[in-house]
């Protein structure tokens, strides 16, 4: 069966990984489509996780653990590159929104995949700014708590 494609922002693939409220949610949402996302996600995911590594909430072990579970994830998911084309669209909407400018690339690279596919994407994020900007630009959104 093919799935549809949909957007994971950094906050929510994170929950893939780390139990939070919203990670069933995101789980879920994982068997349902297929993933795409910024090649930004993998920086933010290990940013995350290593705020909470040294705020004392992870062990190392279980930092090193996920940071595994992670890298081997991507192989499995649709990275959208920064390109020329993400960072002018990522300004443009930077010129618009008050949200911060990886949230704005994030939305870029959704916006870049869809032009390009010709296809109406979801967009799946935690982040209330986010989401309200991504509503903004047309996206079908999931917000997940």
């Amino acid at each position: 069966m093919v799935q549809t494609w949909a957007y994971f922002d950094t906050s929510t693939y994170l929950k893939i990984f780390v139990k939070e409220f919203g990670s069933i949610q995101a789980r879920e949402l994982v068997e349902k489509y297929r993933v795409l996302s910024s090649a930004i996600v993998s920086v933010e995911c290990f940013s995350a996780l290593s705020r909470k590594k040294h705020a004392g909430e992870l062990k190392t072990r279980e930092f090193e653990t996920l940071i595994n579970k992670i890298r081997e994830s991507l192989a499995h998911i649709e990275i959208i590159r920064l390109t020329d084309d993400v960072l002018a669209k990522a300004e443009q909407i930077l010129a618009g929104s008050p949200i911060r400018s990886l949230d704005a690339l994030h939305i870029a690279s959704a916006l870049i995949f869809q032009e390009a596919m010709r296809i109406s994407l979801p967009f799946v994020t935690s982040d209330r700014r986010q989401l309200k900007t991504a509503n903004e630009q047309g996206f079908k959104t999931v917000f997940v708590e």
